[in-house]
């Protein structure tokens, strides 16, 4: 039987590792059915509405990296799926960024109200470390993963992250400052992402983990100033939301704040940086598509 090319063969293990995710949320969920009813169908409608499920993805990759199995990762990806999509909820409430639109449909406030969608949100949360909690793995892999996600995402995470961006909104900023404060709000929830893959499969060695945190961080920023650009420069129809979004807000990004010539300049030394960590690493090459596939999405509008 003729062997399928590498490419090809990534190109297979992502598209399947896209439909676990879909169904490891679907089954771990509470069914819309389960009391309080109006809850349980708003976390449903907000997770599994589609999405390119990016952080997912990263889990599979970085456990496959290391040799786990499909089934040990199933929880979290689950869990770090269910964490972005408590954050996208939130940041598109009228307090924060005020979207009335994700991923093509009515964001979770508008197809229900703030009220449910503040509680869906709360509620993705605790379900995501109630799973892993309760996964297969070791006891001291559950502690890893859990302290990974509750770090990542908390007050020197994804959320400080957001609280930064507050307090910068409309300010002018070092390229620096941004891309630190970038680091926490998008960068983090990669970086927790990769590593909950890592652990869920073993513990990496020091070498492992220093290039897997290289590769999260040219991703994790990578991926901002990408979005910033997207934001500014794409078409609804492309993003799946309103465009120029950021800017109708006030929010201080690489787009509105420097020349775009510059943001792209950076964004792919960043990719690249991060692609060029994995050089020499067997089982590397699904990380190494997800970044590139991003990469290729962010330099679309050029």
């Amino acid at each position: 039987m003729m062997s399928i090319p590498r490419d090809n063969e990534t190109t297979f293990l992502l598209s399947g590792w896209k439909n676990r995710i879909e169904i490891a949320i679907e089954q771990r969920l509470p069914p819309a059915n389960t009391k309080p009813v109006r809850l349980h169908q708003a976390m449903r409608y907000a997770t599994l509405n589609g999405g390119k499920r990016v952080r997912g993805l990263l889990v599979y990759a970085s456990g496959y990296l290391l040799g786990a199995p499909d089934e040990l990762l199933d929880t979290p990806a689950a869990a770090i799926e269910a964490i972005q999509c408590f954050s996208l909820i939130h940041d598109d409430l009228p307090a924060l960024d005020n979207d009335d639109i994700r991923r093509g449909k009515p964001s979770c406030h508008k197809a229900f109200d703030e009220a449910t969608a503040i509680l869906a949100g709360d509620a993705l949360q605790m379900f995501a470390f109630e799973q892993i909690s309760t996964s297969s793995h070791s006891e001291a892999q559950r502690l890893a993963m859990i302290k990974i996600l509750a770090e990542d995402s908390g007050s020197v995470g994804m959320i400080g992250g957001g609280a930064w961006e507050l307090d910068i909104s409309g300010k002018k900023v070092s390229w620096k400052e941004l891309e630190n404060l970038h680091w926490l709000k998008c960068g983090k929830l990669i970086h927790a992402s990769v590593l909950l893959g890592a652990y869920g499969a073993k513990v990496p060695n020091a070498d492992i983990l220093a290039r897997l945190e290289k590769y999260a961080y040219g991703l994790g920023i990578g991926y901002q100033i990408g979005n910033d650009i997207l934001d500014g420069m794409g078409e609804f129809e492309f993003l799946g939301k309103s465009p120029r979004s950021d800017q109708q807000v006030g929010r201080t990004t690489f787009f509105t704040e420097f020349e775009v010539e510059k943001a792209k300049n950076r964004m792919v030394e960043l990719f690249d940086s991060s692609i060029n960590a994995l050089d020499g690493l067997q089982r590397a090459e699904p990380l190494r598509q997800i970044a590139n596939q991003v990469k290729e999405r962010s330099l679309s509008v050029f």
